[in-house]
Order: C-alpha cells, then structure tokens, then sequence
C-alpha cells in the first residue's frame, strides 16, 4: 500500500490566493550518467547548479505580475544533489525570499548516506515508518521529490518523498537498485476567501504506475475520501504536481490516465472539476528550439471549467494533434507552453472555482506567461516576456533551414553565399510578430490557417525556404538586401533605384502571380516578383504576365491607373540557374538584370 500523510499548512500561516497564484517552472536540459544511479555528470552539473540559481531569481522577481510566486516547481532529477538542496535551501531562507511560498523539485540520485544527511537535518520530515533507513538497502540510491514550505515566521521545512516506482531506465540497471518510497506527502491550507485547497506531487512515472492494485494517484484520493467522510461533507483537490524526466510526455499511456484522474466516480466526494494538473518536464534540447522528446511542460484542466480555448495565444496553446501528436486531451483544457527547449516559464493561473457561466467573465487559464532564458543567450524564444506562436515557429525552422552552399556545395559561389545566409537568418529573426504573420502569408499560396502560425505546416516551410534562398541569391549581386519591411519580403538597390522584392511560392506560377494582388505596392516603387512552382519548372515570358496587357521593364514607370504595372517577373528556377553558372557576384547581378531588361 502507499501511506498518504496529510500536513497542515494553515498552522504554519501559509495562506494563498482565491484567484490566481504564481507560478515559475523550470525545464533544463539535463545530461545525466550513462549508468545508475542517475546523477548530473560532472560535466554539467555546475550549469545545472545555476539553472537552480537562475529559475529561483525569476521565482523572487515575480515576473507574472501576482504578489508572490506560490509555486516554484523544478521537475525530476533537475536538483543536483545536496549542493542543489542547499542552493534552494539558501535562496527560501534569505529575507528577500517571500513567505507563505512552496517550492517543488526532484533531486538527481541521492545515496543512502546523502539521504540519510537530508533527512536528519534540521525542519526535515520523512515518513520514517515507511521510508526509514532500515528499509534502504545498500545497493540502493533513492530518486527523491522535495516540498520545501516557508512559513509565515519565515522558517523553512523540507518533505522528503521517495519515488514510489521505478520508470523502465531505472529498471533495466546492472548494478544498484532504485529504492521504493511506500508513502506520499497531501498537503492542505486555506485560501483568502476561507475554502480550503489540497494539494500533492507524484514524480514522473508514479502518475501511471499501480501499487497494490491501485494507481499511485487514488492512494491520494482515497485518504481525501475518507477525510471528507469522517467530516461528513466533500473536500477537493486543487493541484496534482507530476514532476518528470519524460522523453515522451504526450505517450498514450500517460495522457490515457487523465480521464481516469478526472472521473468523478472515482472518489465522489474529492472534487476535481477544478483541479489543476501541472506536468512540469525536462528540456529536450540545451536551448531554445523545435524538439522530439521532452518538453510538453502544462497544465491540465477538466472540461468543466469556463476557461476560454484561444486559438493562437502567445506562450502557450490548446495541444491537439499537432502538438500531442494525438487527440486524447481535446476534451479537456490543455494549456500546453509551445517551447520545448530549455528555458523557464512565468506565469499566473486562474482558479477556476472562481469562474461563472456569464459569457462577460469567461478567462484564460493562465495570464503572462513569459519565457526566460537558462542557456544566457539571447533569442527572440525566451526574450523574458511572452512568445508570439509565429515568432516561436519561424526560429524554430530558421534553426534547420539549409544554405544554398549546403545543396550545391559544388556552385562557384558557395563561400560568398553562406555570410549573405546567415545575416537573411539574423534579419528574420529580428522581426516583430505582425511582420513575420505577413511575410510568411504573403510567401506561401497555399497557407489556409491565416494568422493561425499553430496550423502552419508543410507549405508555409516550403514557402519560408523559397524566400531565403531568393533573398540570398539576390544579395549576391546586390548587397545588403532589407529584409521584411511593412510591405514586401525584402528592399534592394538595382540600377540606383529602390526595388521591393516578393518571393512567393504556390502550386503554380500562375497562382504565385495571382496571390501577389495581396501586395499593395508603394506609390512609383517598381517589385519583383520571383515565384515557384510545386515542381520548380520555368516561367516563360511567352506564356504571359498575367497582371498586365504589356511587360514591365526595370526602370519603367509604373502607370498610375494599375498598381501593378510595375510588378517584373522571375522564376526561381532561372534565378537557381544564375546561381549554379555564375561564377562572380557581378556575374549574378548582370545575369539578372539582363532577365528584367
């Protein structure tokens, strides 16, 4: 059986907040030993040291904008050791650090004797009947998760809860075992406006695993159950921690699970329609980026909550298929934070008690989430302020997008391509989202999620790659291309006059041409439109130019009557074809000109 111990906070003067708390999670890329126990190598340990550092100066800064962050969370094996406990240790203790505050973490692998040196120190709590040393055995290390409270008085304690089971890589080991914590620690205390609230953390895959015949999780309840029965009334359960070092947080069995969480007939008399699930994860990659594994970092609601489901909000967004890569959440409330790369995320979280059904008071389920910085490099994905979901997808793919040095690595040009490449990358990646939601619209023919970047897919990465790779050509036989002003892809200097530039890519010229209209060019300012067809075959001239009864030449006035009159025409694959032969950038500059004279 798993022992559940109920620990009260209302005596320690912990009260929280009937509305909203704050909230600050940290999700590190972790590099752990190859073989158990698990630890932080030596290599990394002192970056993960200051990721600790980093996640609690946010946590102190209260970025979210509430009074105080109530819930620092640091996920599994994130804490390295006892130099990691007594960095939060210190942190929680210092006078700056608020009271009435709970902070949440999972150590690396602990050794009986380091365990036994945290659980004798001072305001320490274990559930010696269940997890004393006596039922440690030598080969054992303990893979533990640490509720540090700091009371009203500013004393700080510590409730050291053992993992109840072992996830398979802590099964398939050769040497030592990971110890089997028995008991779970339930936390309780009151709001400002005098309810109560519970809550409790299960470390990763204790969210899925069944001891005696029963998930880890009912263990939690059924104590709630027999609570609200000896006080012959019902009490709730407001936040379920699972703290993870899960390489695939969206697995069917994982997700599966949260139905059977939310089953109101599974302990009737524990109300979850307002519970919060926090999943709080490990970083699938050292920075920011687009990653497989890990990641996923959110809060799970029920359906019952009257928390509005936003299309595209900065930060976070709603799962579904094309984040979960499945669709056992759409029922519910998923507030799932877009980056999955190492960073730490802010945020305010509504109590959903507090919601009405009056339309005038529907709300999001999390207010300011911003993203911070752990690797102290800056990039437009933790600018320490929320992530439009456009700016979010256009890095991810400038991240892996190609050179034109890296597919025609034989073209005469490759060394001069490659800077021209990476300062279009830095350009872009300095736009404002408006400005990167009309560049990519206005590239991309095929792009039927308008103003939706959580829907953009293979046609909006098809159309990106065209515009790089035409600014890039471009710039080689006129320097210094401008890169997404307010109405073009991008300004060049050809022939001492101002040229706006259109890179747009569809199923056909013709299309490419006719999506082009969106454009509103600027008075007397003559563009090129440089378009791609789905199989990159040439457009020929003789075929016609369907904007204007006669063809537009460089330097030729555009007529006041028809904007577009001034609009000149190349196809990518001739501009490719410039590339691949010319063997100066003057020889670009020529080839091209010769195309619109």
């Amino acid at each position: 059986m798993i022992s559940v111990t109920t620990i009260d906070l209302s005596s320690r003067g912990v009260t929280l907040p009937s509305d909203r708390v704050g909230m600050v999670i940290a999700q590190p890329y972790l590099t752990l030993t190859p073989e158990e126990p698990y630890r932080c190598t030596a290599a990394t340990k002192e970056g993960q040291l200051e990721v600790l550092a980093k996640t609690l100066n946010v946590s102190r800064d209260a970025p979210h904008g509430a009074q105080k962050t109530h819930f620092t969370v640091f996920p599994e094996y994130s804490v390295p050791g006892l130099d990691g406990v007594a960095i939060i240790d210190t942190a929680l203790t210092a006078e700056d650090w608020p009271p009435g505050t709970i902070v949440i973490g999972g150590t690396d692998a602990l050794s009986k004797d380091d365990f036994e040196t945290l659980s004798v120190s001072p305001n320490t709590h274990l559930d010696n009947e269940w997890n004393g040393f006596d039922r440690i055995a030598a080969n054992e290390w303990i893979n533990c998760g640490i509720t540090w409270v700091k009371a009203a008085d500013g004393i700080v304690e510590r409730w050291l809860q053992p993992k109840l089971s072992r996830a398979w890589p802590e099964q398939n080991v050769s040497c030592q075992d990971m110890f089997l914590g028995k008991s779970v620690f339930l936390f309780k205390g009151k709001l400002e406006n005098g309810t109560s609230f519970h809550f409790s953390t299960l470390v990763c895959f204790d969210w899925i695993a069944t001891v005696a015949g029963k998930k880890s999780w009912r263990w939690v309840i059924e104590e709630l159950q027999q609570q609200a029965e000896r006080l012959q009334g019902e009490l709730s359960l407001t936040w379920l921690f699972v703290i993870q070092h899960n390489p695939r947080p969206s697995h069917d069995e994982f997700l599966l699970e949260v139905a059977n969480f939310f089953d109101p007939n599974v302990g009737p008399s524990v109300h979850r329609n307002n519970a919060c699930l926090v999943f709080a994860n490990n970083a699938g990659l050292p920075g920011p980026g687009r990653a497989s594994k890990y990641g996923c970092t959110s809060l799970i609601f029920s359906p019952h909550p009257q928390f509005d489901k936003p299309n595209c909000r900065p930060t976070f967004c709603s799962g579904g298929l094309h984040f979960r890569a499945c669709t056992l959440l759409n029922h519910y409330h998923d507030v799932l934070f877009r980056e999955r790369g190492a960073c730490i995320h802010s945020f305010v979280q509504a109590n959903p008690r507090l919601l009405t059904f009056a339309a005038a008071e529907r709300t999001l389920p999390i207010d300011r989430p911003f993203v911070f910085s752990l690797n102290g490099l800056a990039d437009p994905r933790t600018p320490a302020t929320h992530v439009p979901a456009c700016i979010k997808w256009l890095n991810d793919e400038l991240d892996i997008i190609h050179c034109l040095s890296d597919q025609y690595p034989s073209a005469p040009l490759t060394n001069q391509a490659l800077p021209i490449h990476h300062q279009t990358i830095v350009d872009l990646r300095e736009k404002p989202a408006k400005s990167v939601t009309h560049i990519i619209e206005l590239a991309a023919t095929e792009s039927k999620m308008k103003h939706n970047p959580d829907e953009w897919e293979d046609a909006e990465v098809k159309a990106l790659e065209h515009l790089v790779h035409t600014i890039n050509i471009i710039g080689l036989g006129f320097p210094n291309p401008k890169i997404g002003d307010e109405h073009a892809h991008a300004t060049v200097t050809m022939n001492h006059q101002l040229l706006d530039i259109l890179a747009i890519r569809g199923d056909t010229h013709k299309a490419c041409i006719e999506h082009s209209k969106t454009f509103s060019p600027l008075s007397r300012r003559q563009t090129l439109l440089v378009s791609r067809d789905r199989d990159n075959t040439p457009w020929r001239q003789k075929n016609g130019n369907f904007l204007v009864t006669d063809t537009p030449q460089l330097g030729k006035e555009r007529r006041i009557t028809d904007p577009h009159s001034g609009i000149l025409h190349l196809g990518y694959q001739k501009l490719l074809e410039i590339f691949c032969d010319s063997p100066t950038p003057e020889e670009v500059k020529g080839a091209i000109n010769a195309e619109l004279a």
